[in-house]
């Protein structure tokens, strides 16, 4: 074959490699795992689109912090945005619970002083749809997101639950029945300063929260009201926990 002839058989087979080899790269990439698919962009699947979901939770945290005191005497601010009153207290907290099933158990414990605290949440129960029957995961709450009150920055929940929860104070029952929540979520402290960025100007719409942090925290609170305090109930327990383990 001349010399020509070679080089006329070789750009054939190239142009044809190349374009069998984009026929297969498309192939690919529409078969292709994290590829979005036709209109899907990059939305986040329901944890109930993953054909083996299995909706149970393990988790721990450390390094908790009370925000406040137990002692504190109305007025108090048991949210406290600027970081001011908050206490370093020994303690953790287990997250074991389905969230297909809306069961399981949470169970807190911190010492202040010489006081020991024990509190279990395992009753789950929604008031509202995207409560998800007590237990939910993948949700925006607070903020602006309509869900939830507006207290606390728009953040997203890895997981979160509602219902009540029994609080012991050196093994005699404290708070009985009381409302409870917890949320794993984006860090909302700031890590040095420990305040929360909340409320500003919203200049962008992900909410005054750090995606590059994770946090739970933890309320207890009664029904009755107090409008001296903040939030304006009687009592309102608030831990949070900044090292979060997935077991």
């Amino acid at each position: 074959m001349s010399t020509s002839n070679s080089a006329v058989v070789w750009v054939i087979t190239l142009v044809a490699s190349v374009a069998v080899g984009g026929w297969m790269s498309a192939l690919a990439e529409e078969g292709q795992f994290g590829t979005p698919k036709g209109t899907e962009g990059t939305r986040i699947f329901k944890a109930t689109e993953h054909p083996f979901y299995s909706g149970e939770f393990h988790l721990k945290g450390e390094r908790a912090t009370l925000i406040g005191s137990m002692r504190d005497t109305p007025p108090w601010d048991h949210l406290d945005y600027a970081g001011k009153h908050l206490n370093a207290v020994k303690g953790t907290i287990t997250i074991d619970v389905n969230e297909l099933t809306n069961t399981g158990q949470v169970v807190a414990e911190f010492v202040e002083g010489t006081d020991r605290y024990h509190i279990v949440f395992d009753r789950f129960a929604a008031r509202a749809p995207f409560q998800d029957g007590g237990i939910a995961t993948r949700i925006y709450e607070h903020g602006d997101s309509g869900n939830g009150d507006p207290l606390y920055p728009k953040t997203w929940l890895y997981l979160g639950a509602w219902g009540t929860a029994t609080m012991q104070k050196n093994d005699q029952v404290l708070y009985k029945d009381y409302d409870a929540h917890f949320m794993v979520m984006e860090r909302s402290r700031d890590p040095k300063t420990h305040e929360v960025r909340y409320p500003v100007k919203r200049t962008l719409p992900g909410g005054e929260t750090d995606p590059a942090g994770m946090g739970i925290d933890l309320w207890v609170r009664s029904k009755e009201q107090n409008t001296n305090n903040f939030p304006p109930f009687e009592t309102f327990v608030h831990l949070c926990w900044e090292e979060v383990t997935w077991r």
